[in-house]
């Protein structure tokens, strides 16, 4: 079964319409997608890119262009990821990449790219993936580094807090997030009282707790997972209910706060998108997402995904032709983007676009942006 859903296009990934396919004689550029399609955000990207080649090609495509996208599951595994980036490369012969959100699978996939020669639009967020120096590599997502200057600014500069604790997953999203954290911290000149680690899938995080309450933490910055984020939270408000608790974008997706329940209220996250903004090209995205797929894009990856697939679309327009060198190139020109999230994307000679983010303060499962934060 789970090989099967490795081959298929985005209509039978989710049991939705197709996109539509081109008859032999048309332009098309084809875009390869590798994401975890068991997962919600796999689920996200799938549905956000899918709805913005949808409405191109309705209009005609990029001058003529029409684009397709074809998905494999990476399953969370470089491993697995790097064979589905073979197979896109190799047997479908694509001319762009977008994904993964996982940032293991983009460093273990850098020197097929540089091989292939092609842009790779990808989503993690790790700093190590700007750190490859790939030039066709663009990071269509806010990076590690920007999370954490945002959360340690507020807590310290707007909420005078000064003993900071910092929990993380033991994994290439957790290790970045706690190492670039405790730099920040480290430059403003409070480092972290206590750094707790926990195992993917725990969920007892009492000792982990514990050590925060002996420290004297007054906040606690975290990067973990969406399920465990949850159960952390909800362990949190019984044991330490007087910290504040910080989050990566992981912690404002719809997963962690069902998982959270009410445990959410009062906590920080920032974040790219926010259904609750009232930008209008925001809420046109979300009803043109609730009329296309029966639902709302309450996870950062949908709109990212969306964005990133218009960003293409653009840069083949401003290249002219779907050469790969040039359409990269081209993507790597854009500047003052306006996305569905509401920011506005800039394309650095390093591969960065995002350079802004939302802080948002969770209550009753929404978002209430309290900042909008230059980096």
């Amino acid at each position: 079964m789970k090989r099967w859903l490795s081959m298929v296009t985005i209509c039978l990934l989710i049991g939705l319409l197709a996109v539509p396919t081109f008859a032999a004689s048309d332009k098309v550029f084809k875009i390869g997608g590798i994401s975890s399609l068991q997962t919600g955000y796999g689920r996200s990207m799938v549905s956000g890119a899918g709805l913005a080649v949808e409405e191109i090609n309705a209009a005609g495509g990029i001058d003529g262009v029409k684009l397709e996208i074809e998905w494999q599951d990476g399953m969370l595994s470089p491993a697995i990821g790097r064979t589905g980036v073979q197979k896109l490369l190799h047997a479908s012969n694509v001319d762009a990449l977008l994904g993964d959100h996982s940032s293991a699978t983009i460093l273990a996939t850098d020197d097929l790219v540089r091989e292939y020669g092609l842009l790779q639009m990808g989503m993690g967020s790790a700093v190590q993936v700007t750190a490859l120096n790939n030039p066709w590599i663009a990071r269509v997502r806010e990076n590690d580094d920007l999370t954490a200057r945002v959360l340690v600014n507020y807590i310290n500069d707007i909420l005078g807090y000064d003993k900071v604790g910092v929990f993380y997953v033991s994994d290439q999203f957790g290790f970045g997030g706690r190492d670039v954290t405790l730099e920040t911290l480290e430059a403003k000149g409070i480092p972290a009282v206590s750094v707790q680690a926990h195992n993917p899938n725990d969920k007892d995080f009492s000792a982990q707790l514990l050590a925060f309450k002996n420290a004297g933490a007054q906040a606690i910055i975290a990067y973990s997972a969406p399920v465990e984020v949850g159960v952390f939270l909800r362990q949190a408000k019984q044991l330490i209910p007087e910290v504040k608790i910080f989050q990566s974008s992981v912690g404002a997706t719809k997963t962690s706060m069902d998982v959270a329940g009410d445990a959410a209220n009062g906590t920080y996250a920032v974040v790219t998108y926010t259904e609750d903004n009232p930008d209008p090209k925001v809420q046109a995205f979300v009803e043109a997402h609730k009329k296309r797929w029966k639902n709302v894009p309450y996870d950062f990856f949908d709109p990212l995904a969306y964005d990133a697939i218009y960003m293409l679309a653009e840069a083949i327009r401003i290249a002219g032709t779907t050469d790969r060198a040039a359409v990269r190139d081209a993507f790597f020109t854009i500047k003052g983007f306006k996305g569905v999230t509401g920011l506005e994307y800039n394309v650095m000679p390093n591969g960065e676009t995002v350079n802004e983010l939302l802080l948002i303060e969770i209550q009753d499962g929404r978002h209430r942006v309290v900042q909008r934060v230059q980096g």
